[in-house]
Parts: structure tokens; sequence; C-alpha cells
């Protein structure tokens, strides 16, 4: 009886933290992906937003990350330009390593990831 009442009390936790900014926006059953749309900044054909990733198992001790990605709407591509990685789901547990820095390449949002799907629900429909 503690154990459900302690499981339900988790999940209603973790529910109200991915709602309280974080959208989903897709699974592939690897990792739930969201993003923040309070986050979203646009200028011209230019998208900047938080997106979390929540991984179905650890990798390298990695369970969730979030990464502020910049987006070019009119030539398809990102970058990211910080991101931080953490031990639990959610955001939680320790941080296990962040950048600062801001990728210097573009790439391009190829055609069926989750980068092109981003871009193309956040960017502008005129770009």
């Amino acid at each position: 009886m503690k154990i459900q009442l302690l499981s339900g009390l988790i999940a209603c936790i973790t529910c109200g933290l991915v709602q309280a900014d974080w959208l989903e926006y897709a699974d592939n059953g690897k990792a739930v992906f969201y993003y923040d749309p309070t986050t979203l900044q646009i200028n011209k054909d230019k998208v900047i937003v938080w997106e979390m990733l929540n991984y179905s198992f650890p990798l390298n001790r990695v369970l969730s990350s979030k990464t502020r990605k910049e987006y070019d709407c009119g030539k398809q591509l990102f970058r990211n330009l910080s991101g931080e990685f953490f031990s639990g789901p959610l955001l939680s547990g320790d941080r296990i390593s962040a950048s600062e820095e801001a990728d210097l390449e573009w790439r391009v949002a190829v055609e069926g990831t989750r980068n092109l799907e981003l871009l193309l629900m956040l960017c502008p429909k005129n770009s």
C-alpha cells in the first residue's frame, strides 16, 4: 500500500514537472522529446528554443538532457547553443556534464529526425 502511494506521488510530481513548461512532441521508444514553449524566440527565419530528452535507458549514466537549440528555418539547419545532461529522469539527479559553447557548424535537419519535426512545428510558415 505504501509503495503504491509513493509510486503515485512520484508519478504525479513527474507529471507536474512535465506539464509546467515542457510539451511532449515525440516519442521514438528510446526517448521522449519535449520543448519549452516559454523559451521560444523567433527572429525572422531563426528560432531558438530549449528541448528536453527523457531517455528510456541510461546512456553513459545520462537519463535526461536539455539543449538550447537554434534553427535556421529557411535553410532547415540547426545547431546546439548549450546543454546539460542529468543522471535522473526529467532533468533530475546529478548533473553529469554541461556545455555553454555553441556549435560553430550548422547541421542539416534530416528528414525523419526529431530536429526536422521540431523545426517544422516552430518555424513561421512563411520561411
